[in-house]
């Protein structure tokens, strides 16, 4: 099983922020901490894609990647997720293949469709309804794959058009990089997920995962495609302690939300003593999961990666 780590872009008084020990994101705790990740023994480090998401500085995906890979040597870069939405798909894939080659190889992108509709609103962007965004990521993902491995590529789709565009110098790695589709959505996202994508990742408790698994699995036999060519991957915040009093306390004056009794339905987070959280992951890979990417809540503060690197990971190597 990999391990990546989320490197914040935004903090503060943005509602989906769980930052509780930083209130504004800064260059200087984003590379210490993606060193220190490294450094860890943890395998990637994914990056979110927004533009504005508080009324504080929010740091630009790609030239974030960019400063990472300058000061690391071995971590997969995975923008994580994509908006398809602010970029033409070209751009995006001349953005990606640059990464790749001053990283030496070490691209994984992850593709969505975008939610926040606000940011896109404030920045100009239209913002067509759900599915037509999720057809224009489609139609996206197939330019990605052709620029990236042929030399010149001519597309009339429904969403774009390109004449005989360019993307040289190729990506680093053969016979491309890989790319994730992120999203739970069963009637569209899943089913580009079945036709295109070498990685899918979605957010849940153990019963929502299995469910989505399921429809993935049905949607790649509808289009033959074998289901276990595409990697499982899950999303948990965590926040780890040894002891489970200063947990306690962790949670009630800063985390109340990942109070057991306060969490959504929707969630599952990986907070607990490090036996706990090995017994959460533990269901994650009976279920095939190949990759987990955590988001540690007490960023910048390295405490919960820590513990994770030293008592959680090496079980499942």
């Amino acid at each position: 099983m990999e391990f990546a780590v989320n490197v914040p872009t935004s903090a503060g008084d943005s509602v989906h922020s769980q930052l509780a020990f930083c209130d504004e994101i800064s260059w200087t705790d984003q590379v210490e901490f993606a060193t220190t990740m490294e450094t860890l023994g943890f395998d990637g480090i994914a990056v979110p894609d927004h533009v504005m998401t508080g009324s504080g500085p929010t740091t630009e995906c790609f030239v974030t990647l960019a400063g990472i890979a300058r000061e690391t040597e071995d971590v997969y870069l995975y923008p994580k997720t994509v908006n398809n939405h602010f970029r033409n798909p070209a751009l995006l894939a001349k953005q990606a293949a640059t990464l790749d080659a001053v990283s030496g190889g070490r691209l994984k992108l992850g593709m969505g469709a975008g939610w926040k509709e606000s940011e896109a609103l404030a920045y100009g962007y239209d913002w067509p309804d759900a599915p037509t965004r999720l057809r224009m990521m489609e139609e996206a993902i197939r330019i990605l794959q052709r620029l990236w491995t042929e030399d010149t590529v001519t597309f009339d789709g429904e969403y774009y058009t390109l004449d005989e565009a360019m993307c040289q110098p190729h990506p680093v790695q053969e016979p491309r990089p890989r790319i994730m589709v992120g999203g739970g959505g069963e009637s569209f996202t899943l089913r580009i997920a079945a036709q295109y994508a070498d990685s899918w990742n979605f957010w849940g408790p153990p019963e929502v995962m299995q469910h989505k698994l399921d429809v993935l699995e049905r949607h790649c036999e509808g289009y033959g495609r074998p289901f276990d060519d595409i990697e499982r991957s899950w999303f948990a915040r965590c926040l780890i302690r040894e002891d489970e009093a200063e947990l306690d306390d962790l949670l009630d004056e800063h985390f109340p939300r990942f109070k057991h009794e306060n969490v959504a339905e929707s969630e599952y987070p990986l907070v607990g003593t490090p036996e706990t959280v090995r017994e959460r992951l533990e269901t994650f890979e009976e279920m095939g999961f190949g990759e987990v990417v955590v988001e540690f809540v007490d960023f910048p503060t390295a405490t919960s990666a820590e513990l994770f690197a030293e008592h959680v990971a090496p079980a499942f190597r």
